[in-house]
């Protein structure tokens, strides 16, 4: 259990300074993205996706699309 615990904190560290590099480092633009509902997500919240691995996985994969120019 301690082992997905440790797992599901480290993806969320990893999610956020994706985000943060997404956003050329500014953490305050990627800390306001996180908490505003995404159309792609279904007009769900980014920070919303961090409750499970397999959300983290779905938001990694906006993440890079963000990073490549796709909204």
């Amino acid at each position: 259990m301690n082992d997905r615990i440790n797992a599901l904190e480290e993806q969320r560290a990893v999610a956020r300074e994706a985000v943060i590099e997404a956003f050329d480092g500014d953490a305050k633009l990627a800390e306001s993205w996180l908490h505003q509902p995404i159309k792609v997500l279904g007009n769900e919240r980014p920070i919303d996706f961090m409750n499970s691995l397999e959300r983290i996985q779905m938001l990694r994969s906006v993440i890079g699309k963000l990073e490549h120019g796709f909204p």
